[in-house]
C-alpha cells in the first residue's frame, strides 16, 4: 500500500486500508487456486502407495498457509496491481467503502 496522503480524510484513509485488506485476500486465494491447480497434475500415489486422507488434507492446509504468506508478502504483486486499479473508485466512493466489511479469512 501506498504512504498515506496527508490530504485524505479518515473515511479515504479507511477504504484504503479496507482495499489493502480485500485485495491481499483476493491473492491469497488465487495463490491457493493455483497451488491445487498444480498439486493435481502431479500423481497422488509415492513409494508408500496411495496418500491417505489426512496426507491430503495436511497438504491444503499446507498450501493455504503458504498462499496467505506469499500474498501478505507482496511478492506476486497482484495486490498491489489490484490497489492501483481500484484506487481512484475508492476514494471516490471513502464514505460507502470504509463501511464495508472485509472478513479474517477465506479458506477454499
Amino acid at each position: 500500500m501506498a504512504p498515506a496522503e496527508p490530504d485524505l480524510s479518515a473515511a479515504q484513509k479507511r477504504a484504503l486500508a479496507q482495499l489493502h485488506k480485500a485485495a491481499t485476500q483476493l491473492e491469497g486465494i488465487f495463490l491457493e487456486m493455483l497451488f491445487k491447480s498444480m498439486r493435481d497434475t502431479v500423481p497422488k500415489s509415492s513409494i508408500f502407495g496411495k496418500a491417505s486422507n489426512s496426507e491430503n488434507i495436511y497438504q491444503s492446509m499446507l498450501d493455504d498457509r503458504q498462499a496467505q504468506t506469499m500474498a501478505q508478502s507482496g511478492s506476486f504483486g497482484i495486490a498491489k496491481i489490484l490497489e492501483a486499479q481500484m484506487r481512484a473508485s475508492v476514494l471516490a466512493g471513502a464514505k460507502r467503502e470504509s463501511k464495508t466489511r472485509v472478513s479474517q479469512g477465506v479458506s477454499l
